[in-house]
């Protein structure tokens, strides 16, 4: 039995890398290149596949695979479970998030744990923007973040980014 199942999908942003056991997706990140897959669950591999290409080529898609349960602290898995409440086309900043958890003054611990999520597009933190309405932060690089955002219809794209 192979205990860490990973396969490659080859979005239009990129080359990504899902790992995943019998419970859900425990890890998804873009990585530099494609590579061999290795799995002993294909009936889930397909459902996690149908879930990036519905998720690629819809604006609204509702992702059907679960996440792997207890990824990260309780705090971070407090923050993930906001995030994923995030509404499509809509954004949310960090001091939105840190006051939907109860805990109105961690902005920044809630950007350090978005920072951590091991989901991406999946848990969606690609959603948060800094206080000002400027993109800030996402582990799969600004760039990303702003397509990801225009895809799903956010509106808030209008003003001029800063990258450096």
């Amino acid at each position: 039995m192979i205990l860490l199942n990973f396969f490659f999908f080859d979005s239009p942003i990129g080359a990504i890398r899902v790992e995943y056991t019998q419970q859900g997706i425990s890890s998804l990140r873009f990585v530099e290149q494609l590579g061999v897959n290795h799995t002993d669950n294909l009936e889930l591999e397909q459902l996690i596949l149908a879930d990036l290409q519905g998720y690629f080529t819809q604006k609204h898609y509702n992702w059907k695979c679960p996440v792997a349960p207890h990824l990260g602290t309780e705090f971070q898995e407090k923050v993930w479970k906001s995030l994923t409440e995030i509404p499509a086309g809509e954004a949310w900043t960090y001091r939105d998030i840190a006051n939907r958890i109860g805990q109105p003054k961690a902005a920044q611990a809630v950007g350090n744990a978005n920072g951590q999520n091991p989901v991406l597009l999946r848990i969606p933190c690609h959603r948060v923007i800094g206080s000002t309405g400027a993109m800030v932060g996402y582990a799969g690089e600004l760039w990303r973040k702003e397509w990801l955002l225009n895809h799903e219809g956010y509106a808030g794209l209008n003003q001029q980014m800063t990258l450096f």
